[in-house]
Formats: structure tokens, C-alpha cells, sequence
């Protein structure tokens, strides 16, 4: 399931829908390749020991020990990469270059067993050609449920082994050369088909998967995050704030009057006021670690990590400044609603809780909008 922070990575690219899903989908491909590294490893290191072992009696010790040595050695960076990406968040904006280090990774490895088939091949000895052939294809028929969770890392890891393999089975006379190199291109085009189906699946569970959890976090009036969203989001926030020592504000804004434009003027026009809003309080949540979201039925809020009050009370300005613009500039019949607002600032601890700042902030609107009520109870719409 996503997490909050990754959401709110989402609703703030500016990206479109498909986009964002198939970038989410992507790094969920990649999380899952990289939690297996240590499988990579093991079975790379496994198959070239026993690669080796097999021929240790009838070629040089030294090329064997020195391929060995290189495969291991490619093989341990990229479970390194692999750990540590692995324990990473999902982050869509680093899905490109994590890719690049997969297929890196895979391409290196695919080249040295290549050169393996190359290297390690000896001509008229059906025995051996029969043991080398037997070693890689067994490691490339073990990597194809893993790799086929990428939608290139499969034929990027065979084709470097296949192709050389092929060409020495085909330039060594003999029969049961000749029908190992008939029967691999074969068996490596049902395995792709295979490898496809495997990827076309996963990845359409993953993509449903994601579209079915934006829907639960987005509200579907507004296109922000709904409040199921913002509790995540603000608790996410609220630990990392208390880790580190960092202030988190929260400011809440509400629609004043906002019955009255349903009532007057139709739900239409009360969804067309909440969108509205909803555009305001996105356009101030400009970071990646802000997020803008509607919390209530008219009742929206902007959460600011590692922001003071001063920088939340800029917000506040900057919210209060665009709402006279659009007010301004609006073409509607009805006028541009005003905002009730209340901002609360702390220095989370471990005294206290998420909870804690959405009271204070809640106080603080609530008081806003008591005071708003005082001074235009009855004044129209416009």
C-alpha cells in the first residue's frame, strides 16, 4: 500500500493520473527486485561455483578464479545497491536512475556469463559443451520469475548469454551440438512469452492496486487528499518532526457561510466553491513535504513540516492574498467565498501526540470563525 508521504509526492508533481500510476507502478516493480538481492547474489555465486567446480580439471585454474572473482565481485554491488534501495520509501522521482542501477546491474552480470559461454567453451568435447550449456541455461531459466517483474531486465540478462552460447554450439561440428543449438532459441522464445505474461499480470495487479488506493486517499469533489490521507500524512510527518527536532504547522480553513451558496445557488456551485479552495490551499502546499487536503465538508487544511510560525503565518498571508486575487478576477455570479483560518505551530515531543496540533489548530479556527460569525452574520452572499 502506498504511504502517506508517497501520496502526497503524487498530488504534488502536477503530473497527470496515468502518469503518476504508471511511475508508482514502476517503482513497486523495482522495490520488489531489489528486496530479492540477496537471492541474486546467492544464485549467481552458486551457479558460478558450480560452473568452476565442473570445469576446474580441464581449463586453467587462473581464467576460472579470475571470472569467479569478477562475478562475485559485480554480484556483491549489486545486492549492496540492493539493500539499500530496497529499504527506501517509494519515491517516483527517483524511479529513472533506481532503474538505471537495476539494468546496470543486470546487464553486467548477463555479460560475464556471456563471456563465460565464450571463454569456457571447448570445442569438440560434446561433455563439456553439454555441462557449460546445461550451467547456462539453468541460470537463465532461475532468473525468470525474478527478473520478469522488470519489463526489460529478462531479455536484457538472456540475450548477452543466449547469442554466444549459440554461436559456439553452431561453430562446433557435432550432432548433439547442433541440436542443443536448435533447441535454445526455442526454449528461450517460450520462456519470454512466459516472462511477459508474468510482467503483464503483475503489473496490472500493481497498477489496480494503485488506483484503487488513490481513490480511497483523493477526494473525489476536490482532487486532493481526502482526510483519511491527511491523518496518515500528519502522523507520518508529526514522527519525522519529533525525530529530528523540526517545528510542524498546521493551518485549517473554512468556507465562511458555505450553506448558503448550496442553498442558493445549488450543490453545483457549493462543489465549484469547494474546488476553488481547494486550488488555493494546493498552490500554497508547494513542497514536497506539504500537503493540501479537505478535511471536512467545506473545511480544508494545509500541513507545513519544518515550518516556524513565522513561516506559517506567511502562509496564511499568501492564502489570504490569492483569495483576494481570485475574488478579484472571478467571473461567477456568485461571489468568492472568504476563509476562516486557524494556524498552530509546535516542536513535536514524545509527550505528545498528531492529535495534539490538529486541536490546537481546530481551537484556532474555531475561534476564527466564531468571530467571523460576530461581525457578518447576515450579511448576503453578494
Amino acid at each position: 500500500m502506498q504511504t502517506a508521504a508517497t501520496h502526497a509526492d503524487l498530488v504534488s508533481t502536477g503530473m497527470d493520473a496515468e502518469t503518476e500510476i504508471e511511475l508508482l507502478a514502476r517503482a513497486e516493480h523495482l522495490q520488489l527486485l531489489f528486496r530479492h538481492g540477496l537471492i541474486v547474489l546467492l544464485s549467481n555465486l552458486s551457479a558460478g561455483i558450480a560452473l568452476v567446480g565442473g570445469l576446474w580439471p580441464y581449463l586453467p585454474h587462473g581464467e576460472l578464479l579470475a571470472w569467479l572473482g569478477v562475478l562475485a565481485l559485480v554480484n556483491t554491488v549489486r545486492w549492496g545497491l540492493s539493500r539499500r534501495f530496497g529499504s527506501e520509501s517509494i519515491d517516483i522521482a527517483r524511479v529513472p536512475s533506481r532503474e538505471a542501477a537495476l539494468i546496470g546491474g543486470t546487464l553486467a552480470s548477463a555479460v560475464l556469463w556471456g563471456a563465460a559461454a565464450v571463454l569456457f567453451y571447448v570445442p569438440d568435447e560434446p561433455a563439456l559443451a553439454m555441462f557449460l550449456a546445461l550451467i547456462l541455461v539453468a541460470m537463465t531459466a532461475a532468473s525468470t520469475v525474478l527478473l520478469s517483474f522488470h519489463r526489460i531486465a529478462y531479455p536484457l540478462f538472456c540475450i548477452p548469454i543466449v547469442i554466444p552460447l549459440a554461436v559456439q554450439l553452431v561453430a562446433d561440428p557435432g550432432s548433439l551440438q547442433t541440436a542443443i543449438a536448435i533447441v535454445i532459441p526455442i526454449y528461450y522464445a517460450l520462456l519470454f512469452i512466459l516472462s511477459r505474461e508474468i510482467y503483464r499480470y503483475s503489473h496490472e495487479a500493481i497498477v489496480t492496486g494503485s488506483v484503487r488506493e488513490r481513490h480511497a486517499l483523493l477526494d473525489h469533489v476536490t482532487s486532493i487528499p481526502n482526510r483519511r490521507a491527511f491523518d496518515e500524512f500528519l502522523h507520518a510527518e508529526w514522527m519525522r518532526a519529533a525525530r529530528n527536532g523540526q517545528p510542524l504547522s498546521l493551518i485549517l480553513c473554512d468556507v465562511d457561510r458555505f450553506k448558503r451558496y448550496n442553498d442558493e445557488y445549488g450543490h453545483a456551485v457549493g462543489d465549484a466553491v469547494l474546488r476553488a479552495v481547494a486550488g488555493l490551499c494546493r498552490q500554497e502546499a508547494r513542497r514536497k513535504t506539504d500537503m493540501a487536503a479537505r478535511i471536512g465538508g467545506d473545511e480544508f487544511a494545509i500541513i507545513a513540516a519544518d515550518t516556524n510560525a513565522d513561516g506559517a503565518a506567511r502562509i496564511v498571508r499568501n492564502l489570504e492574498r490569492s483569495r483576494e486575487v481570485a475574488a478579484r478576477r472571478s467571473v461567477h455570479p456568485w461571489a468568492f467565498p472568504t476563509l476562516s483560518v486557524g494556524c498552530f505551530t509546535s516542536i513535536p515531543t514524545g509527550a505528545a501526540s498528531a492529535s495534539s496540533v490538529f486541536e490546537q489548530a481546530d481551537a484556532a479556527l474555531y475561534r476564527a470563525k466564531a468571530e467571523m460569525r460576530r461581525r457578518e452574520l447576515d450579511e448576503p452572499i453578494g
